[in-house]
């Protein structure tokens, strides 16, 4: 297995462009150093990039907070800014790990990980955030809900790398939120279902974790929810059955995912 660190992102470009195989991109390494433990990850080159200057910290445009892909979850639960614009976000990420994880945990190696239990995939969609895809000569901004293609899979083109994230300032704004994370203990947990939601008297915005292959929008039940004064708890199954593909695991099983699923989307649609 052979490290690499480089200097800067140029640097880091043109040892990826050398390496011809799979690679894999080292920042706070809470997910890459299991599957190292694991020998998940045995002879595969690693970059080291959790000192890249240009993928670090948090700030502010006009309309917008950009989040660097190596910001830590201590950094966005100290962030003034993310206290600022995005309170409802924040509130959501509390319980995010133990203390010592949200010092070393990256938003970006969160995404990049591509884990259906990511905590924090379904809130980003839910404040339709960007994610900024970076390349040796040029950058991309597409919709998260874009970036994932299947299990683990990603829409990246060839020696792109996360460079961060992008939300509007007021993406939490006139809505009512919502965030539920059902596991085996309170914090400290792996999501068996989680479901993120915002709405307004016009619009609807629901996404989840831990009940597909990658954590995504609810489109089906947004639609429905914006249709009608009166949702029927008969149709809102239905259209779940459509929306989501649980799996019975060590840590639950599909029909009690499901039913918890229904459930939080019955208490989120009274709030």
């Amino acid at each position: 297995m052979k490290f690499y660190k480089p200097k800067n992102l140029t640097e880091l470009f043109q040892i990826s462009e050398k390496i011809a195989g799979k690679k894999y991109f080292l920042a706070g390494g809470t997910d890459i150093n299991v599957q190292i433990k694991k020998k998940m990850i045995t002879d595969e080159p690693i970059i080291y990039i959790n000192h890249l200057e240009e993928l670090q910290g948090i700030r502010e445009t006009d309309e917008s907070i950009i989040i660097g892909s190596l910001c830590s979850y201590q950094e966005l639960l100290n962030s003034p800014l993310i206290a600022k614009y995005l309170p409802f976000f924040r509130a959501s990420l509390v319980n995010f790990a133990s203390p010592l994880l949200q010092t070393m945990a990256t938003i970006g190696g969160n995404i990049a990980n591509g884990s259906p239990t990511a905590d924090v995939t379904p809130l980003l969609l839910v404040l339709d955030a960007q994610i900024i895809l970076m390349a040796k000569s040029k950058m991309r901004h597409i919709p998260l809900r874009d970036f994932f293609t299947g299990y683990k899979q990603f829409n990246l083109k060839k020696n792109e790398i996360i460079g961060g994230v992008q939300i509007t300032k007021n993406a939490e704004t006139g809505y009512k939120t919502f965030y539920k994370k059902v596991g085996s203990r309170k914090a400290l947990t792996i999501a068996k279902v989680a479901l993120a939601g915002l709405k307004n008297s016009e619009e609807y915005k629901l996404a989840v974790g831990s009940l597909n292959e990658y954590p995504r929008r609810l489109s089906k039940i947004e639609e429905y929810l914006a249709s009608t004064n009166t949702p029927e708890s008969v149709k809102l199954e239905e259209l779940l059955k459509q929306e989501i593909t649980p799996i019975s695991d060590m840590r639950s099983d599909k029909d009690y995912r499901f039913q918890v699923c229904l459930n939080l989307l019955l208490e989120f649609i009274q709030i």
